[in-house]
């Protein structure tokens, strides 16, 4: 879940023509940690995302539900190969 979560804000900074310095910036991360949480590499809170959402204009419940679609379509595909 933490890589999806990820992807979809890596999405979401790439469709706003965003640098990870450029939302560092915005959100008051550091860029390293932007970086670390687009890879899935970083646990991330309730609190950080609700900062880096507004950051990105995106509504935690939107994030949340790209998320579970991810997920979601992730779990049909292991489903057809077994």
């Amino acid at each position: 879940m933490i890589a999806e979560l990820g992807m979809v804000l890596q999405e979401r900074r790439t469709r706003l023509h965003m640098s990870q310095s450029d939302l560092a910036e915005q959100s008051r991360f550091h860029r390293s940690y932007i970086s670390d949480v687009e890879r899935g590499a970083r646990n991330i809170s309730v609190k950080n995302l609700s900062r880096l959402a507004l950051a990105l204009d995106i509504p935690i419940s939107t994030v949340l539900v790209q998320v579970e679609k991810r997920l979601t379509a992730k779990g049909t595909k292991a489903r057809k190969r077994a």
